[in-house]
């Protein structure tokens, strides 16, 4: 880790303080962190180049336009991008969608922002996070890996479908006993 120093003006760093207060940080080092990541992360998506992750987000009124058929067969279509989607019911009439996607950012870009532009959504909104190096969890079931934690996790893992689906959970190797907790649970 390298250690950076700045100056800031009295009135950016007053600012600064009151956000680092606001979004609970613990220091201005990890909230410049955060800033920095964001800003990077923005830069790498604007390039179109890369792999991504994409979660979008919209509010429908399923009784109009038959919007709900439209936006299964849309993610019917693009089963290589779609990972993962939750409905909600928000009420007798709205509903809520949270759609997951994964692969080449401009293909998912280019998905996001026509499922959001669909008529009859309402308050479509993208969140799209650059993915680093990938990893692959196409491993033996049961190996031990680190994730970056300062202990090792177990993967169990069990094919579905032919291997086509996988779930795969991570769990700490104190699992079952009081307080413990899975860890991770990645689906692909």
């Amino acid at each position: 880790m390298q250690r950076l120093t700045i100056s800031l003006d009295d009135d950016i760093a007053t600012a600064f303080d009151a956000l680092i207060e606001r979004q609970g940080y613990k220091n201005r080092s990890e909230a410049f962190r955060d800033l920095l990541r964001e800003r990077l992360a923005r830069e790498t998506i604007g390039q179109g180049e890369g792999q991504c992750v994409a979660v979008v987000s919209y509010a429908y009124d399923h009784h109009k336009r038959q919007i709900s058929s439209r936006m299964v067969e849309r993610q019917h279509d693009h089963t290589s991008l779609v990972i993962s989607t939750m409905h909600v019911h928000v009420s007798h009439d709205n509903c809520v969608e949270s759609v997951v996607m994964k692969g080449p950012v401009g293909q998912v870009l280019d998905l996001a922002r026509e499922t959001v532009a669909q008529t009859g959504v309402e308050h479509g909104q993208i969140n799209v996070i650059p993915c680093g190096e990938q990893h692959d969890h196409d491993h033996d079931p049961g190996h031990e890996h680190h994730h970056g934690a300062d202990r090792p996790l177990r993967h169990l893992t069990r094919g579905v479908l032919e291997g086509e689906v996988r779930v795969c959970v991570s769990v700490s190797p104190d699992f079952g006993q009081k307080n413990s907790q899975i860890s991770d649970l990645a689906y692909s």
